[in-house]
């Protein structure tokens, strides 16, 4: 009975311009109220399909081109969790908001401003903010944790919890091995002998799925000292190996400049894959020929094709 006659009343919009300047004044001269219109209520969560039904939302544009919603709830008795009734109003209008086409994640979110109309016989008994709910808690709020340099400003000298972030980007082998290096001493440091096991094993499985080399997909390291020698061994013997086949790759690195500059940079890039497998000098000798006798692009590129 009484709230088919509040929204009823409520869904004028002179009615909301009053109860705006009247009890959110704040927002008054913020606000530009041709622009209020009246919300669907529906929240849908695009995740868990949860849906929830506000009394009232209203809108409008703020001067300054921002957006503000109000959301209006009509209560007959003291609800103690309402403060968490309308956070997850918020929450779930916000969800819609950020799913709408076109939205971006770095567009500003409206502003919410919310409005219990009680009507009830004695007076209002529970907390007005979601905060209040709670005696050491700060919902609203998370705390950050991310990956840093060992030592870093704020950061334990052991966070392994930060070097296991860091471990989970993209590194190259030299700053795997270094990162490898420095969650091995901070499990140490532990003095966890089933830790220690418990990372082994845990970095056994993470190098099988990286795109490294076979050569460090190590596997069966039972301690963190053993996966930091293994990985460090290998990484030794790939880099004298990449040492030995520089010198042919550098070969091709410049023969494919003088083709760029001879016969243009679109010549230079079709025989990308035919550069990158030269095998030897004898290879490199006879693009190099190809190079000073071809007259034109599409002679030297049949030319090396065919070799």
């Amino acid at each position: 009975m009484h709230d088919p006659f509040l929204k009823s009343v409520l869904a004028d919009r002179r009615m909301i311009e009053i109860l705006i300047r009247d009890h959110v004044p704040e927002w008054a001269d913020a606000i530009d109220f041709s622009t209020l219109r009246q919300e669907p209520t529906a929240l849908v969560s695009k995740k868990t399909l949860q849906r929830r039904h506000p009394d009232m939302i209203w809108s409008a544009e703020t001067t300054d081109a921002g957006r503000v919603m109000f959301l209006i709830e009509f209560q007959r008795r003291t609800e103690w969790l309402m403060a968490l009734r309308t956070t997850t109003y918020t929450a779930l209008a916000l969800e819609g908001i950020a799913a709408e086409a076109g939205s971006r994640a770095t567009d500003a979110l409206p502003e919410f401003v919310y409005l219990v109309l009680y009507h009830g016989d004695g007076p209002w008994s529970g907390p007005d903010r979601v905060t209040s709910l709670f005696q050491r808690s700060d919902p609203g709020r998370f705390r950050l944790v991310s990956w840093r340099e060992r030592g870093g400003a704020g950061q334990p000298r052991d966070d392994i919890t930060a070097l296991v972030l860091g471990l989970a980007r993209s590194l190259s082998l030299e700053e795997m091995a270094a990162q490898v290096a420095a969650l091995q001493r901070a499990v140490g440091e532990h003095g966890d002998p089933a830790l220690d096991a418990f990372m082994a094993e845990r970095m056994d499985t993470m190098l099988e799925l990286r795109d490294y080399p076979e050569e460090l997909q190590l596997g069966g390291a039972k301690t963190m000292t053993e996966m930091v020698e293994r990985f460090h061994r290998s990484l030794d013997e790939l880099v004298q190996r990449g040492a030995r086949e520089g010198r042919r790759q550098g070969q091709a690195m410049v023969l494919r400049r003088q083709i760029a500059h001879r016969f243009g940079e679109e010549t230079a890039e079709r025989l990308t894959k035919q550069l990158a497998e030269l095998s030897g000098p004898e290879g490199i000798a006879k693009v190099t020929d190809a190079l000073l006798e071809c007259g034109t692009g599409d002679e030297f590129i049949e030319r090396v094709r065919t070799a």
